[in-house]
């Protein structure tokens, strides 16, 4: 029995095999698609004063820096290092990311002490209250 199971698994993974890239991999957006999505994001984070992000461009290289001018194609980002203004096209960003934490990451660390909390209340009350 153990032996059929054996052979079963590793007879499904040889099969499953060449299917795991394909689900790894990435759909690739329209770049027009992805550059509208940048350009609303850039202005969010202006409108809000959130102008402090951390950029990687479609070359592979990374930028950190101020948001400090919008335009149709592009906007000027101020790097921390050098201090220098840059103009970056919409459609060389690859991600947009701001400073610290997402309000989801957030969220799901609260949720994760609340319920941790509760768990250990409820614990606490088996062993102690119905220790008739």
């Amino acid at each position: 029995m153990k032996r059929t199971l054996t052979t079963l698994f590793l007879a499904l993974a040889v099969v499953l095999a060449p299917f795991g890239p394909a689900v790894l991999a990435k759909k690739q957006q329209d770049p027009s698609a992805q550059a509208a999505k940048v350009k609303a994001d850039v202005i969010k984070r202006l409108n809000k004063k959130e102008t402090h992000v951390k950029i990687r461009l479609r070359n592979g290289s990374q930028v950190m820096g101020h948001i400090t001018q919008t335009g149709d194609d592009s906007f000027k980002l101020t790097e921390d290092k050098t201090g220098r203004s840059t103009d970056i096209a919409y459609a060389d960003v690859q991600t947009l990311e701001g400073r610290g934490m997402s309000k989801t990451k957030k969220g799901l660390i609260a949720g994760g002490i609340v319920l941790g909390v509760a768990i250990a209340v409820i614990a606490y009350a088996f062993t102690h209250l119905f220790d008739d």
